[in-house]
């Protein structure tokens, strides 16, 4: 009984060896945890929050449009142009306006000696209203039948002329909304809507061309100007959306930081869809509600290749 006794002994005291270290193994545990680094995460301190400027906002869903954006060039309406010809072969002995003078139809534009009237010169009349955008004779010059005299055109319309490439046929039809700039008005939005799509597709470019009719009475723009299109194809009805500002460029990848509290960013790697108006389609990477820092995400990105570049 007594070696019994010994043995009992023995074994209890194992047993509290044991389970003192498996305490003392959970305590220091936690620690090993909470003292290691959390990879992508930037942690900043209260002072470091003071002296730079972060600024966030929440991912939202909510509509994108959907735009194909295409080169273009203004030009005269020719449904309101018209040519001032010589309707004889004779000489001009009058020529009574300039480019950029405006005339009202029927407006005698000059008068042509003609051997088929010996008696009086033929007047040379302009067929529509409109402004005098082209002279392309002289005064005494000898012009035969047909030849161009004068272009009149009304310039308070215009036609945008785009080319579209074949491969995006299917996103544009008649009626479509489309906005445009011109390089004499960067900030400035024109808009119009595609009146005629082309039926052909030329064999070199592999483009065809639309046309939209530009509202142009208050003179702004002017014949053979190059413009940047952009037609409204469609609408994503939710897309996840974030500024533009809150994404950075990471060697091939782009990058954006989510604000997880406590002065803590984490630096994810995004996948983006389609952008408008400074918002960015965001297709993973980012979840809905989360915090994306706009302002001072560059600052984060530099701070965390600092620290990066440290660890090397």
């Amino acid at each position: 009984m007594h070696i019994r006794k010994d043995h009992a002994f023995l074994l209890a005291a194992s047993v509290l060896a044991m389970v003192g270290c498996n305490k003392q193994g959970n305590v220091e545990e936690p620690a090993k945890l909470e003292a290691k680094p959390v990879a992508n995460v930037l942690t900043l301190s209260p002072e470091s929050l003071k002296n730079v400027e972060i600024k966030t906002e929440v991912a939202k869903a909510g509509p994108l449009e959907q735009r194909l954006r295409i080169p273009g060039q203004l030009k005269l309406d020719a449904n309101r142009t018209a040519k001032v010809s010589a309707i004889f072969e004779g000489k001009l002995v009058k020529l009574g306006h300039d480019l950029g003078d405006r005339v009202s139809q029927g407006a005698e534009m000059g008068l042509l000696e003609t051997p088929e009237l010996l008696d009086r010169p033929l007047a040379i009349r302009a067929p529509v209203a409109g402004i005098v955008t082209s002279k392309s004779a002289a005064l005494g010059e000898l012009v035969v039948k047909g030849q161009e005299i004068f272009t009149v055109s009304d310039p308070r319309f215009l036609w945008l002329i785009g080319e579209v490439k074949e491969a995006d046929a299917a996103q544009v039809r008649p009626g479509q909304k489309l906005e445009f700039t011109v390089s004499s008005y960067p900030d400035q939005l024109f808009r119009g809507s595609i009146a005629r799509v082309g039926a052909a597709v030329e064999s070199g470019s592999r483009t065809f061309e639309i046309r939209a009719e530009i509202d142009n009475r208050d003179a702004r723009l002017k014949p053979g100007m190059f413009a940047d299109i952009s037609i409204v194809t469609g609408t994503l009805a939710n897309a996840l959306l974030v500024s533009d500002a809150a994404l950075q460029s990471d060697g091939d990848n782009q990058i954006a930081f989510v604000a997880v509290g406590n002065g803590r960013f984490e630096k994810r790697t995004v996948k983006t869809g389609r952008a408008q108006g400074g918002k960015v389609q965001v297709l993973e990477g980012i979840k809905e509600g989360e915090a994306v820092v706009t302002e001072g995400s560059f600052t984060l990105k530099s701070e965390m290749l600092k620290g990066e570049l440290g660890e090397e």
